[in-house]
Protein backbone atom coordinates (compact mmCIF):
# COMPACT_ATOMS: atom_id res chain seq x y z
CA UNK A 1 0.00 0.00 0.00
CA UNK A 2 1.40 3.41 -0.97
CA UNK A 3 1.31 5.76 2.01
CA UNK A 4 -0.18 9.24 1.86
CA UNK A 5 3.20 10.94 2.29
CA UNK A 6 4.39 9.34 -0.95
CA UNK A 7 1.26 10.49 -2.74
CA UNK A 8 1.78 14.01 -1.41
CA UNK A 9 5.32 14.02 -2.78
CA UNK A 10 4.06 12.61 -6.07
CA UNK A 11 1.46 15.37 -6.43
CA UNK A 12 3.93 18.03 -5.31
CA UNK A 13 6.43 17.05 -8.00
CA UNK A 14 3.78 16.51 -10.65
CA UNK A 15 2.67 20.11 -10.14
CA UNK A 16 5.85 21.24 -11.92
CA UNK A 17 6.55 18.26 -14.18
CA UNK A 18 3.04 17.47 -15.42
CA UNK A 19 3.74 19.02 -18.83
CA UNK A 20 7.07 17.16 -19.18
CA UNK A 21 6.07 13.51 -19.27
CA UNK A 22 9.57 12.21 -20.06
CA UNK A 23 11.18 14.13 -17.24
CA UNK A 24 8.67 12.68 -14.78
CA UNK A 25 9.40 9.16 -16.07
CA UNK A 26 13.13 9.79 -15.60
CA UNK A 27 12.44 11.01 -12.07
CA UNK A 28 10.52 7.86 -11.17
CA UNK A 29 13.29 5.68 -12.61
CA UNK A 30 16.03 7.55 -10.74
CA UNK A 31 14.19 8.18 -7.48
CA UNK A 32 11.26 5.72 -7.10
CA UNK A 33 10.49 6.85 -3.55
CA UNK A 34 10.66 10.54 -4.52
CA UNK A 35 12.96 11.43 -1.64
CA UNK A 36 16.36 12.12 -3.20
CA UNK A 37 14.98 14.76 -5.54
CA UNK A 38 14.28 17.00 -2.54
CA UNK A 39 17.99 16.95 -1.69
CA UNK A 40 19.24 17.52 -5.23
CA UNK A 41 20.71 20.76 -6.50
CA UNK A 42 19.31 22.57 -9.53
CA UNK A 43 22.26 21.40 -11.63
CA UNK A 44 21.70 17.78 -10.55
CA UNK A 45 18.01 18.08 -11.46
CA UNK A 46 18.99 19.47 -14.85
CA UNK A 47 21.40 16.62 -15.55
CA UNK A 48 19.29 13.72 -14.25
CA UNK A 49 15.91 14.85 -15.58
CA UNK A 50 17.34 16.46 -18.74
CA UNK A 51 15.82 19.85 -17.97
CA UNK A 52 17.04 23.20 -19.25
CA UNK A 53 18.27 25.82 -16.77
CA UNK A 54 14.90 27.57 -16.52
CA UNK A 55 13.03 24.31 -15.91
CA UNK A 56 15.48 23.01 -13.31
CA UNK A 57 15.51 26.35 -11.47
CA UNK A 58 11.70 26.39 -11.39
CA UNK A 59 11.58 22.86 -9.98
CA UNK A 60 14.33 23.59 -7.44
CA UNK A 61 12.56 26.71 -6.17
CA UNK A 62 9.14 25.03 -6.07
CA UNK A 63 10.42 22.16 -3.92
CA UNK A 64 11.99 24.54 -1.43
CA UNK A 65 9.37 27.27 -1.26
CA UNK A 66 6.19 25.18 -1.17
CA UNK A 67 4.85 22.54 1.17
CA UNK A 68 3.64 19.10 0.08
CA UNK A 69 0.78 18.85 2.56
CA UNK A 70 -0.37 22.42 1.96
CA UNK A 71 -0.47 21.83 -1.80
CA UNK A 72 -2.54 18.66 -1.33
CA UNK A 73 -4.88 20.59 0.96
CA UNK A 74 -5.32 23.26 -1.74
CA UNK A 75 -6.38 20.58 -4.22
CA UNK A 76 -8.82 19.15 -1.69
CA UNK A 77 -10.35 22.57 -0.97
CA UNK A 78 -10.84 23.09 -4.71
CA UNK A 79 -12.82 19.86 -4.83
CA UNK A 80 -10.22 18.14 -7.00
CA UNK A 81 -9.89 14.40 -6.54
CA UNK A 82 -6.65 12.82 -7.74
CA UNK A 83 -6.61 9.32 -9.20
CA UNK A 84 -3.26 7.53 -9.34
CA UNK A 85 -2.58 4.76 -11.83
CA UNK A 86 -2.70 2.18 -9.02
CA UNK A 87 -6.16 3.35 -7.90
CA UNK A 88 -9.21 1.14 -8.36
CA UNK A 89 -10.90 4.09 -10.08
CA UNK A 90 -8.20 4.44 -12.73
CA UNK A 91 -9.68 3.07 -15.99
CA UNK A 92 -7.87 -0.20 -16.89
CA UNK A 93 -8.21 0.57 -20.62
CA UNK A 94 -6.39 3.87 -20.10
CA UNK A 95 -3.49 2.06 -18.47
CA UNK A 96 -2.90 0.12 -21.69
CA UNK A 97 -2.16 3.13 -23.92
CA UNK A 98 1.20 4.61 -24.80
CA UNK A 99 2.18 7.18 -22.15
CA UNK A 100 -0.82 6.79 -19.83
CA UNK A 101 -1.25 9.70 -17.40
CA UNK A 102 0.48 9.26 -14.07
CA UNK A 103 -2.41 11.05 -12.36
CA UNK A 104 -5.95 11.99 -13.28
CA UNK A 105 -7.28 15.21 -11.76
CA UNK A 106 -11.04 14.94 -11.49
CA UNK A 107 -14.18 16.75 -10.36
CA UNK A 108 -17.45 14.92 -9.95
CA UNK A 109 -18.63 11.34 -9.55
CA UNK A 110 -15.66 8.96 -9.65
CA UNK A 111 -17.93 5.93 -9.99
CA UNK A 112 -18.56 6.98 -13.60
CA UNK A 113 -15.01 5.84 -14.37
CA UNK A 114 -16.19 2.28 -13.64
CA UNK A 115 -18.84 2.35 -16.38
CA UNK A 116 -18.56 1.29 -20.03
CA UNK A 117 -17.51 4.29 -22.12
CA UNK A 118 -17.72 5.41 -25.73
CA UNK A 119 -16.04 8.49 -27.17
CA UNK A 120 -18.15 10.81 -29.33
CA UNK A 121 -16.28 13.61 -31.10
CA UNK A 122 -16.48 15.69 -34.26
CA UNK A 123 -16.18 19.04 -35.93
CA UNK A 124 -16.25 22.34 -34.07
CA UNK A 125 -18.57 23.75 -36.74
CA UNK A 126 -21.33 21.16 -37.07
CA UNK A 127 -24.34 21.31 -39.34
CA UNK A 128 -27.83 20.43 -38.04
CA UNK A 129 -27.04 16.88 -39.16
CA UNK A 130 -24.89 16.31 -36.05
CA UNK A 131 -27.84 17.02 -33.75
CA UNK A 132 -30.01 14.66 -35.77
CA UNK A 133 -27.41 11.90 -35.51
CA UNK A 134 -27.01 12.40 -31.76
CA UNK A 135 -30.79 12.29 -31.31
CA UNK A 136 -30.72 8.82 -32.89
CA UNK A 137 -27.57 7.44 -31.26
CA UNK A 138 -27.64 8.82 -27.73
CA UNK A 139 -30.75 6.92 -26.53
CA UNK A 140 -29.20 3.66 -27.79
CA UNK A 141 -25.94 4.38 -25.98
CA UNK A 142 -27.59 5.52 -22.76
CA UNK A 143 -30.04 2.59 -22.72
CA UNK A 144 -27.03 0.22 -22.80
CA UNK A 145 -25.59 1.88 -19.68
CA UNK A 146 -22.69 3.40 -21.60
CA UNK A 147 -21.12 6.75 -20.68
CA UNK A 148 -20.41 9.30 -23.42
CA UNK A 149 -16.86 10.69 -23.31
CA UNK A 150 -15.90 13.87 -25.16
CA UNK A 151 -13.62 16.88 -24.96
CA UNK A 152 -15.80 19.85 -23.93
CA UNK A 153 -14.84 21.53 -27.21
CA UNK A 154 -17.08 23.66 -29.38
CA UNK A 155 -19.32 21.84 -31.80
CA UNK A 156 -19.96 18.11 -31.69
CA UNK A 157 -18.16 17.62 -28.35
CA UNK A 158 -20.46 19.98 -26.46
CA UNK A 159 -23.47 18.62 -28.35
CA UNK A 160 -22.51 15.11 -27.24
CA UNK A 161 -22.28 16.19 -23.59
CA UNK A 162 -25.62 18.01 -23.78
CA UNK A 163 -27.23 15.03 -25.51
CA UNK A 164 -26.09 12.65 -22.76
CA UNK A 165 -27.52 14.99 -20.13
CA UNK A 166 -30.79 15.49 -22.04
CA UNK A 167 -31.37 11.75 -22.31
CA UNK A 168 -30.60 11.21 -18.61
CA UNK A 169 -27.31 9.46 -19.25
CA UNK A 170 -23.78 9.97 -17.98
CA UNK A 171 -20.95 11.93 -19.55
CA UNK A 172 -17.25 12.54 -18.98
CA UNK A 173 -15.54 15.73 -20.18
CA UNK A 174 -11.79 15.44 -20.72
CA UNK A 175 -10.11 18.84 -20.73
CA UNK A 176 -6.87 20.02 -22.34
CA UNK A 177 -5.89 22.16 -19.35
CA UNK A 178 -6.22 22.43 -15.59
CA UNK A 179 -9.52 23.25 -13.94
CA UNK A 180 -8.65 26.87 -13.15
CA UNK A 181 -9.23 27.55 -16.84
CA UNK A 182 -12.41 26.51 -18.64
CA UNK A 183 -11.79 26.24 -22.36
CA UNK A 184 -13.60 27.38 -24.35
CA UNK A 185 -14.80 29.98 -21.82
CA UNK A 186 -18.37 29.94 -23.12
CA UNK A 187 -18.66 26.36 -21.84
CA UNK A 188 -18.26 27.41 -18.20
CA UNK A 189 -21.86 26.50 -17.33
CA UNK A 190 -21.53 23.14 -19.09
CA UNK A 191 -18.26 22.50 -17.24
CA UNK A 192 -19.90 23.26 -13.89
CA UNK A 193 -22.91 21.07 -14.70
CA UNK A 194 -20.71 18.11 -15.65
CA UNK A 195 -18.45 18.62 -12.62
CA UNK A 196 -21.50 18.68 -10.33
CA UNK A 197 -23.49 15.77 -11.76
CA UNK A 198 -21.12 13.80 -13.98
CA UNK A 199 -17.30 13.88 -14.24
CA UNK A 200 -14.58 16.19 -15.54
CA UNK A 201 -11.09 14.76 -16.06
CA UNK A 202 -7.68 16.27 -16.80
CA UNK A 203 -4.11 15.01 -16.64
CA UNK A 204 -2.94 18.48 -15.58
CA UNK A 205 -2.87 20.31 -12.24
CA UNK A 206 -5.45 23.12 -11.95
CA UNK A 207 -3.18 26.02 -12.94
CA UNK A 208 -1.94 24.58 -16.27
CA UNK A 209 -3.14 26.66 -19.23
CA UNK A 210 -4.21 25.17 -22.58
CA UNK A 211 -1.49 25.01 -25.22
CA UNK A 212 -1.65 23.92 -28.83
CA UNK A 213 -0.06 20.56 -28.02
CA UNK A 214 -2.30 19.77 -25.01
CA UNK A 215 -5.32 19.21 -27.27
CA UNK A 216 -3.97 16.19 -29.18
CA UNK A 217 -2.54 14.97 -25.87
CA UNK A 218 -6.07 15.27 -24.43
CA UNK A 219 -7.47 13.33 -27.39
CA UNK A 220 -5.42 10.24 -26.50
CA UNK A 221 -7.25 10.16 -23.14
CA UNK A 222 -10.67 10.48 -24.76
CA UNK A 223 -10.05 7.47 -27.01
CA UNK A 224 -7.87 5.68 -24.47
CA UNK A 225 -10.47 5.37 -21.73
CA UNK A 226 -13.20 4.45 -24.24
CA UNK A 227 -13.90 1.04 -25.75
CA UNK A 228 -14.95 2.61 -29.06
CA UNK A 229 -14.86 6.02 -30.74
CA UNK A 230 -17.58 7.60 -32.88
CA UNK A 231 -16.77 10.46 -35.25
CA UNK A 232 -19.73 12.66 -36.27
CA UNK A 233 -18.87 15.18 -38.98
CA UNK A 234 -15.19 16.05 -39.33
CA UNK A 235 -13.08 17.84 -41.87
CA UNK A 236 -10.25 16.01 -43.62
CA UNK A 237 -7.70 17.74 -41.39
CA UNK A 238 -9.10 17.99 -37.88
CA UNK A 239 -8.56 17.06 -34.28
CA UNK A 240 -11.29 14.45 -34.61
CA UNK A 241 -9.23 12.52 -37.14
CA UNK A 242 -6.28 12.71 -34.75
CA UNK A 243 -8.56 11.09 -32.16
CA UNK A 244 -9.52 8.42 -34.71
CA UNK A 245 -5.85 7.71 -35.46
CA UNK A 246 -5.09 7.44 -31.75
CA UNK A 247 -8.03 5.10 -31.23
CA UNK A 248 -6.74 2.83 -34.00
CA UNK A 249 -3.23 2.86 -32.50
CA UNK A 250 -4.78 1.94 -29.14
CA UNK A 251 -6.64 -0.99 -30.66
CA UNK A 252 -10.07 0.56 -30.23
CA UNK A 253 -13.08 0.31 -32.53
CA UNK A 254 -13.63 3.38 -34.71
CA UNK A 255 -16.99 4.33 -36.19
CA UNK A 256 -17.61 7.16 -38.64
CA UNK A 257 -21.00 8.58 -39.58
CA UNK A 258 -21.39 8.95 -43.37
CA UNK A 259 -22.81 12.13 -44.83
CA UNK A 260 -23.15 14.42 -47.81
CA UNK A 261 -20.07 14.22 -50.05
CA UNK A 262 -20.51 17.89 -50.97
CA UNK A 263 -20.08 19.02 -47.35
CA UNK A 264 -16.58 19.86 -46.11
CA UNK A 265 -17.75 18.96 -42.61
CA UNK A 266 -18.15 15.36 -43.79
CA UNK A 267 -14.98 14.99 -45.83
CA UNK A 268 -13.05 13.53 -42.89
CA UNK A 269 -15.69 11.02 -41.79
CA UNK A 270 -16.32 9.84 -45.35
CA UNK A 271 -12.57 9.45 -45.81
CA UNK A 272 -12.31 7.40 -42.60
CA UNK A 273 -14.95 5.03 -43.95
CA UNK A 274 -12.99 4.68 -47.20
CA UNK A 275 -9.95 3.75 -45.10
CA UNK A 276 -11.75 0.99 -43.20
CA UNK A 277 -13.52 2.68 -40.29
CA UNK A 278 -16.86 1.07 -39.49
CA UNK A 279 -19.65 2.88 -41.31
CA UNK A 280 -22.22 3.94 -38.72
CA UNK A 281 -25.10 3.88 -41.18
CA UNK A 282 -27.96 3.45 -38.69
CA UNK A 283 -28.75 3.64 -34.99
CA UNK A 284 -28.43 -0.15 -34.86
CA UNK A 285 -24.87 -0.28 -36.20
CA UNK A 286 -23.28 -0.18 -32.75
CA UNK A 287 -25.34 -3.08 -31.40
CA UNK A 288 -24.84 -5.08 -34.62
CA UNK A 289 -21.08 -4.56 -34.59
CA UNK A 290 -20.44 -4.66 -30.82
CA UNK A 291 -23.31 -6.74 -29.40
CA UNK A 292 -21.51 -7.64 -26.17
CA UNK A 293 -20.47 -4.04 -25.53
CA UNK A 294 -24.06 -2.85 -25.98
CA UNK A 295 -25.50 -5.70 -23.92
CA UNK A 296 -26.59 -4.91 -20.37
CA UNK A 297 -25.72 -8.49 -19.41
CA UNK A 298 -22.09 -8.38 -20.51
CA UNK A 299 -19.21 -8.60 -18.06
CA UNK A 300 -18.37 -4.98 -17.21
CA UNK A 301 -14.67 -5.67 -16.64
CA UNK A 302 -14.24 -6.65 -20.30
CA UNK A 303 -14.99 -3.12 -21.47
CA UNK A 304 -13.58 -0.61 -18.96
Amino acid sequence: MIDISYEERFLHLHAVLSTNYRAFVRLLEWDPELVSIYKASASEMSEILQLNDRQSKRLFEWLRRSDQAVYKEQLDKAGIQTIFSHSSHYPPLLNTIYDPPHILYTKGNLEILKTKKIAVVGTRTPTPYSKEVLALLTPVIIDAGITIVSGLARGVDSLAHHSAITYKGLTIAVTACGFDTVYPPEHYSLFQSIASHHLVVSEYPPFVKPKKWTFPARNRLISGMSYATVIIEAKRKSGSLITADLAIEQGREVFAVPSNITSSESSGTNWLISQGACCLYSKNTLSETLPNFLSKDSELSDFI
